[in-house]
């Protein structure tokens, strides 16, 4: 075994490919151009994944644990001599911490993303006066579904990425140039949480398409895509990651990915989404997010006007966007529009088999800062496969 078998990133692999080639630690932090401290650093990063699942020989744990699984517990009983007599490796089903999980992520990226980006100058001739949300309904990137089972279209990683690059690079060159573009992530844009392929709150088990690692390196690359796009259309580029209930904690590392990608660009703004609700002002409009699961309307309304008491009060327009039932849905309720989107994604074989669906498309609105919404573009399936 090697510590190669616990690296998550090209980074790593070269830092513990030249580790083991008997190479110091200075002479890979001249290799790489990167501190001493960084390569200690990012080695202990590795020496925990590897100890969590089960292989750290100077502690005698040499049994890793199975594809999906982590360490729980081990007990140890040690002869006289110090040599192992027994062992008890106690597995479970691996499903960090979140915290854990972010600064793992995190740590393990962040020489590879920071500072990746190039800041351009923005483009000419912009309205100051407009904003053009571009609006991502549940997007479930990740997600495996077969025509022979669904009688819908196939989806995987492949043909979510594109059907999603496809829609914004359509709508960002249809839209008018305004000075502010706004990614807006509903939620549910992964389609599994972690490894395990199963919701969050029931342990429901997902048809999902490959190795998780496939799917957070696919995740990271199509918002980073489109957000680059946006910045050949808009001065500036906001984005909102909200999260959902397939994803609650997916979505927190990938917004610390978009945020460390584009931190020398101040031209892109990456909303904290640490609360279950995003919300922005634009002028004399109040748009406010939420992935719209386990509260009712009356309820998301009552939050909103109870957290935002002094910018429901002075907003001419306020727009509350939510995602989670795939479908639209528009309601006037207090003044306020709320609404659900439609997605782009397929049903899969168990929303398919209970008789769900619903059309297939993405929508951006067109925000004036005084007078409200002044249109929206929509990209149907159709035109964009």
């Amino acid at each position: 075994m090697s510590l190669l078998e616990y690296c998550l990133t090209d980074r790593h692999r070269d830092i513990i490919g030249m580790i083991e080639q008997g190479k110091t630690k200075r002479d890979v932090a001249e290799n790489l151009g990167i501190s001493e401290r960084t390569v200690f650093r990012e080695i202990q990063t590795i020496k925990r994944r590897a100890a969590s699942q089960g292989w750290e020989p100077s502690a005698g744990l040499t049994h890793p644990t199975a594809e999906g699984f982590v360490t729980k517990r081990v007990s140890t009983a040690y002869k006289e001599d110090g040599s192992i007599a027994l062992q008890w490796h106690i597995q479970e089903p691996e499903r960090q911490k979140i915290d854990e999980l972010i600064a793992q992520f995190v740590e393990g990226f962040k020489s590879e993303l920071t500072g990746i980006h190039s800041p351009w100058a923005a483009p000419d001739d912009l309205d100051s006066d407009l904003m053009v949300s571009y609006i991502i309904g549940d997007h479930h990137l990740g997600m495996l579904a077969d025509h022979s089972e669904t009688l819908g279209d196939d989806y995987n990683v492949n043909i979510s990425q594109t059907i999603l690059e496809n829609a914004v690079d359509r709508l960002v060159g249809a839209a008018p140039s305004a000075e502010v573009g706004v990614l807006v992530n509903l939620g549910d844009f992964m389609h599994i949480n972690d490894s395990t392929s199963t919701t969050p709150s029931s342990n429901h088990l997902l048809d999902s398409d490959g190795r998780y690692s496939r799917i957070i390196k696919a995740a990271s690359n199509v918002i980073k895509n489109c957000i680059v796009r946006m910045l050949h259309k808009h001065e500036e580029v906001w984005v909102v990651n909200v999260r959902g209930n397939h994803d609650p904690d997916a979505a927190l590392w990938l917004n610390e990915v978009m945020r460390l990608y584009f931190e020398n660009d101040p031209r892109v703004k990456v909303f904290d989404n640490a609360s279950k609700f995003i919300w922005w002002e634009w002028g004399k409009n109040l748009i406010v997010t939420h992935h719209g699961d386990k509260i009712k309307i009356a309820n998301l309304h009552g939050s909103i006007v109870s957290n935002l008491r002094k910018e429901w009060g002075k907003a001419d327009h306020t727009f509350v966007w939510t995602g989670h039932i795939h479908h639209k849905s528009q309601e006037e309720y207090s003044g306020a529009l709320f609404e659900s989107w439609n997605v782009l994604a397929p049903a899969d074989f168990w929303h398919s088999s209970h008789g769900y669906a619903s059309s297939r498309s993405m929508s951006c609105v067109i925000l004036h800062k005084d007078h409200g919404e002044q249109g929206r573009l929509k990209a149907n399936i159709q035109e964009i496969q």
